[in-house]
């Protein structure tokens, strides 16, 4: 029962990055996009263009350091618990 849990509250945790994720690389393209539509149609100059760009990977970069640090903790608790499930089995078979 508390195993199911635990990994119960993992998927969630995934789930919960992987939307911040989906936002912020929507983000990013329509940073992208307004910035380059705006410069070819010539309502930003140069400098507003890098600044656009520039604010696009901030965006990107908010949203993949918390799913890469949320993946990798999921991934180390998940794998503590089936070395802990396996010990358990092992230790019930002796």
């Amino acid at each position: 029962m508390i195993l199911s849990l635990e990994i119960e509250k993992s998927k969630l945790n995934r789930e919960k990055s992987l939307l911040l994720l989906d936002k912020s690389l929507l983000m990013y393209f329509a940073f992208l996009i307004i910035g380059v539509v705006g410069f070819v149609n010539k309502y930003l100059d140069v400098r507003f263009l890098n600044v656009m760009i520039a604010l696009s990977f901030g965006v990107l970069a908010v949203g993949l350091v918390p799913y890469m640090l949320t993946m990798s903790k999921e991934e180390k608790k998940l794998n503590e618990l089936i070395e802990t499930y396996k010990k358990n089995k092992n230790w019930n078979r002796s």
